[in-house]
């Protein structure tokens, strides 16, 4: 703390020299503090009862006031301090920080004492006055101290005083966490949930978090609001990928430092390799190190659930560049962003059937994990909006002939479709899962197989090569649904594209346009916070508010609870051009 015997000799050589100045009072003041943090209640008890003696009228008399009650209950007169607390209470009406000061230090004294009940008066009257973000953590903090261990005996007490709705919540969260203790179950989690859905801006919002997660916050973890971190292979053989998304991000931070001067923010860039170890590593070093206020990265999705664990762990919202897993935590900090591959099937399917009015499909698909995925969201999605799946055959990985399993594409459709007397294809449209090199060589074997007059249907891996080009007159009215069209007439993806080929004289993929809008996204979030009070969780739950964001990748809405929804262009060959037939 420095030299404490020459600071206490300078303040007073000030009063002694002033005694008729303000200065003199501010002096005595510093003084009583120093040997009050020195836990020498006494001495500071000579210089509080002097100054608040000699100089009654002082602006900062009541905080001298509550020091001085801080001195004398650390002397053992707790009884002088209840008696001369309300009265310092009502004289600070003007001083709402020293209200609030004050409510914390009461039901901190008579929560030791065993009065639950006082000491929840106390804090009931210090959230009427407090004023900012920090005044209500610290108070909530001191909440969490009074109810921590106490039984459902103490919150029956405290409910029968019919407390406001705001202070309800501190002992609904308190019951929620006994149960949770006594009969962990589903039941019990949904509880919590729906409490912290119903309080997301409720300064007890991140506790109710970590009871959903299981553990505590940090609250002690460094915190540089205007620094991100970055998660992405920079070595090893993903290190191509890493490179995209960097380029991404970065032009996402030239945007936006150059829009907003008062806003500004820094990447640090770790590296995660190929390897969920390092991964994880790299993250604590952002976050312990760094002070990141978030992360956006990892790539894939073994390194993306080593490190969910970790930032659920730590408090520290992660956008991973990952597809949503289907037994994700609901209550984690992790963001998936990458697209939904059922959402991107559900609004290409929904195209076929609102706007092309068909109603019999098939799928053709490659047998691997890509395929096997794609063609089973497939036929439950075509289901689910009332259509029928006709077919769905597998063709193995990195064929060249496709005569076979297109044959008996045929050959299983006809047997479900009903008898019509004409001879004609079972189903109008088919569904390709894979590569344009692959759909290059199985469109022109389509019609030597009887396959005519269908309508080709695609993912979003038709969009990464020239499928026009490749597939020719055999692909003619193709259908496929994509986040990204880097062609896109619209002007927030025109600028981005201008932009990104000035800087890298390439075009952009969809990679490197969702790493752009990732840091977008958590930038829009942060500038709807309070800049002097910016954390982790309210930064998560700013995200969850964000509803219809344009991004060049799509447009962007959260649902409360962290889902993502987006929207998907659909794109058709026609006239041997790629044409936008939906907007995004």
């Amino acid at each position: 703390m420095g030299n404490i015997p020459k600071a206490i000799s300078t303040w007073e050589r000030i009063a002694q020299t002033w005694p008729n100045n303000l200065v003199a009072a501010q002096s005595l003041y510093e003084i009583g503090h120093i040997y009050l943090q020195q836990r020498q209640p006494e001495q500071a008890l000579k210089y509080y009862d002097y100054l608040i003696y000699t100089y009654p009228s002082w602006d900062g008399i009541h905080r001298a006031r509550l020091d001085q009650l801080r001195a004398q209950w650390m002397t053992g007169k707790k009884k002088q301090v209840m008696k001369e607390a309300s009265p310092l209470w009502e004289a600070s009406s003007a001083h709402p920080e020293v209200q609030v000061e004050l409510a914390e230090f009461m039901a901190d004294n008579y929560g030791a004492e065993g009065d639950v009940e006082t000491a929840f008066d106390w804090l009931t009257a210090g959230f009427a006055v407090a004023r900012t973000p920090e005044e209500k953590k610290a108070l909530t903090k001191a909440m969490n101290s009074l109810l921590k261990d106490r039984d459902m005996q103490t919150l029956n007490k405290l409910l029968k005083k019919n407390p406001n709705p705001f202070m309800q919540v501190f002992i609904d969260f308190r019951a929620a966490q006994i149960e949770m203790q006594q009969s962990p179950s589903e039941a019990t989690r949904e509880r919590l949930r729906t409490l912290l859905s119903q309080n997301a801006s409720h300064p007890i919002a991140p506790f109710i978090q970590a009871a959903l997660r299981g553990t505590a916050p940090e609250i002690s973890l460094p915190l540089n609001p205007d620094r991100v971190g970055c998660l992405v292979p920079v070595n090893g053989p993903y290190a191509n990928y890493g490179e995209m998304v960097l380029r991404g991000i970065s032009l996402a931070k030239g945007d936006w430092n150059a829009q907003h001067f008062n806003e500004q923010v820094t990447l640090v860039i770790k590296d995660a390799q190929a390897d969920p170890n390092i991964a994880v590593r790299s993250f604590e070093e952002l976050v312990k190190t760094d002070g990141v206020l978030a992360v956006v990265g990892p790539l894939g999705s073994k390194a993306a659930k080593a490190v969910t664990s970790v930032a659920d762990k730590l408090g520290v919202p992660l956008l991973s560049l990952t597809q949503r897993e289907e037994d994700l935590n609901p209550d984690t900090f992790a963001v998936p962003l990458m697209l939904d591959n059922r959402e991107l099937v559900r609004n290409l399917v929904q195209y076929c059937m609102e706007r092309l009015h068909y109603t019999r499909f098939a799928a053709l698909y490659p047998d691997d994990r890509y395929g096997q995925n794609l063609s089973k969201i497939f036929g439950e999605v075509v289901r689910e909006l009332g259509g029928e799946l006709m077919a769905s055959v597998s063709y193995k990985d990195k064929s060249t002939d496709f005569k076979e399993p297109i044959q008996k594409l045929m050959t299983i459709a006809e047997k479900n479709a009903p008898p019509t007397g004409v001879q004609t294809t079972p189903f109008e449209a088919l569904f390709i899962p894979d590569q344009v090199q692959t759909v290059s060589l199985i469109a022109p074997q389509l019609p030597y197989n009887n396959v005519v007059g269908v309508t080709l249907l695609g993912t979003n891996l038709w969009g990464e090569g020239p499928i026009v080009e490749a597939g020719g007159v055999y692909v003619e009215q193709a259908i496929f649904a994509t986040p990204f069209y880097a062609d896109s007439q619209a002007p927030r993806v025109r600028a981005f594209k201008e932009r990104y080929q000035e800087l890298y004289q390439s075009q952009p993929s969809y990679l490197e346009a969702q790493a752009y809008d990732a840091l977008m996204l958590l930038l829009n979030a942060r500038s709807a916070l309070d800049p002097s009070s910016i954390d982790r969780y309210s930064l998560l739950q700013s995200l969850f508010q964000i509803h219809k964001f344009e991004g060049v990748a799509g447009v962007y809405s959260f649902t409360p609870d962290g889902n993502l929804t987006r929207s998907y262009q659909i794109l058709q060959v026609i006239n041997g051009e790629l044409v936008p037939v939906s907007s995004p």
